[in-house]
């Protein structure tokens, strides 16, 4: 008789827990943990007691969270399922099937996914998963939805911990910030590791200290100051050049005035998301040992950033207003150039009054970044796109007009195309969600007779969960349907009108920035600029 061949996949979550397995490894008390040398252990005495199984291959992810990220993002479930699909086993063993992942959302269909391969797919303490009827496939969809249940529970607990940490003005873990050095606290944790804490490292404070004085004193951004420490050969931590983007971060940390801050960022499902400021969690006083710039000084410094910087004005309203930031480029290194803006302080006269202005220019990002280019950093917006201007209306004079109905019908379908694609897998899960929330309906009856291994609070509970997505979903179809409609609707009322051209000089005059901008995308290729010219490619 042919053996079976069978595939083990070990997994666990944390890095804690590798870290964890070799301090057991070594001896250390009451350290046993989820580890993957116990879980190899469990799946090869599970094969021995098989007469028919052979040990084939063995597949290991280690530090990786079935919760948190999706079976794409992890490449050995990737190359798992390869495998399953090229028939090199017949049968997948796991510890526990929350090894396989914990996501009510895809877990199951992965292992729906196996068993449709011809792939056995077994744990070493819950047997074997069927999908024999569709009560099998209810069991199989309830235990995932347990399992992510409990992971949320477990980040929920993991959260606050940290929120108590912090607001005790404690360490919670993780690198310790430039200009500060982990030491043992003599603390311990539940599990008996000794807690760190942050002190400061005077030869990197020095550095900071310095940075907030070159913001608030000398009153220079973070591009000069990344430039005066690289020049001055002032190390970082890690060896690299000083950039725009550390500097900032830096001076962004309230860990500088003695502030312990966590929750900045939220992670949903693997997806790291910025907080709200007013949901930051800071410890409840000043941490006196971890000052190394007065709370004014950091204030002052942020402050200053805010006015230098353009993301404080929203980067699409700033790209918006510069009619030549999807055209144009460096003359020199063809590099793609990005609309600037700097603040320029100026006093006036008379009043002695302090004005600040802000300078707007097309800036080369290879200048800026890295030097190898012979342009310019940077060219006033003014000079640029009034030459651009000037070339246009020149080319608009020997155009009277154009007709527009091949645009509107090129339009039409480009939205009609993209109506059918957005929509179809969101018509496929709403049909899917019916189908579910009919089955589990089904059970409850069963559940109302005794006849169901699941509680009435149970089925309820993830019917409700199923209900609520699948109204989200028809919501979204219902929206998306809406809209492609009024717009496919004035289109049409476009396109019904006897005369469909304009005047491309009259149109362009009359329009604001955002249009003439899209009218400048429809007929400028590129606009190469440098200190000589400007150079312009035409699309006709």
């Amino acid at each position: 008789m042919a053996l079976k061949r069978v595939a083990c996949l070990y997994r666990v979550s944390t890095k804690s827990q590798l870290i964890q397995n070799r301090q057991a490894e070594h001896g250390a008390p009451d350290r046993p943990g989820d580890d993957i040398p116990m879980q190899t252990k469990a799946c090869a005495e599970f094969i021995k007691k098989q007469s028919t199984w052979k040990l084939e291959r063995e597949y290991a992810e280690k530090g990786v969270s079935g919760y948190h990220k999706s079976a794409d993002e992890r490449d050995t479930l990737v190359q798992l399922k390869k495998d399953a699909a090229a028939g090199k086993f017949d049968i997948l063993l796991v510890f526990m099937f929350d090894r396989l992942g914990r996501r009510e959302d895809e877990t199951p269909f992965i292992v729906e996914w196996l068993v449709q391969q011809g792939i056995e797919v077994w744990s070493v303490n819950e047997g074997q998963q069927c999908f024999n009827d569709h009560v099998d496939k209810l069991i199989n969809y309830v235990r995932y939805w347990q399992s992510s249940g409990e992971s949320e529970h477990t980040s929920m607990r993991v959260a606050e911990k940290h929120n108590q940490l912090v607001k005790e003005g404690k360490f919670r873990g993780g690198v310790a910030p430039y200009g500060y050095t982990l030491v043992y606290s003599g603390e311990y944790n539940k599990k008996g590791y000794e807690r760190k804490k942050l002190v400061i490292h005077e030869p990197e404070a020095t550095v900071v200290r310095r940075i907030f004085n070159l913001s608030c004193d000398v009153d220079i951004g973070s591009y000069k100051m990344a430039k005066i420490l690289n020049n001055e050969g002032v190390p970082t931590r890690t060896g690299r050049n000083w950039t725009v983007q550390v500097i900032i971060r830096m001076l962004r940390n309230p860990i500088y005035k003695g502030d312990y801050v966590t929750g900045k960022v939220r992670v949903m499902r693997g997806k790291k998301v910025a907080a709200p400021k007013e949901s930051w969690v800071h410890s409840r006083e000043p941490v006196e040992s971890l000052i190394i710039v007065t709370p004014s000084t950091w204030e002052q410094a942020n402050e200053n950033i805010s006015i230098r910087d353009t993301k404080s004005i929203g980067l699409t309203s700033v790209k918006s207003d510069f009619l030549l930031s999807h055209v144009a480029y460096c003359g020199y290194c063809n590099a793609k150039m990005y609309p600037r803006t700097s603040p320029i302080k100026r006093q006036l006269k008379g009043t002695g009054e302090v004005a600040i202005y802000r300078s707007r220019y097309y800036s080369c990002p290879k200048k800026s970044r890295q030097g190898d280019c012979n342009g310019y950093f940077q060219y006033g917006t003014k000079r640029i796109e009034a030459a651009v201007l000037d070339e246009i209306y020149t080319c608009l004079d020997n155009i009277n007009t154009i007709d527009i109905s091949w645009l509107a019908r090129s339009q039409k379908a480009r939205l009609e195309k993209e109506h059918v694609t957005t929509l179809k897998p969101i018509v496929q899960k709403i049909t899917s969600f019916k189908k579910e929330v009919a089955r589990l309906e089904e059970e409850i009856l069963k559940c109302l007779m005794g006849e169901s291994t699941f509680t009435e609070k149970q089925l309820s509970e993830v019917i409700g969960d199923k209900s609520n997505a699948l109204l989200a979903l028809e919501n979204e179809r219902d929206s998306i349907i809406a809209n492609t409609k009024a717009t496919t609707a004035y289109i049409d009322e476009l396109m019904a009108h006897e005369n469909t051209t304009v005047s491309w000089k009259d149109e362009f005059t009359r329009a604001d920035a955002v249009t003439q901008k899209e009218l400048i995308g429809i007929a400028i290729n590129r606009v190469h600029i440098s200190r000589e010219s400007v150079d312009i490619t035409f699309m006709i």
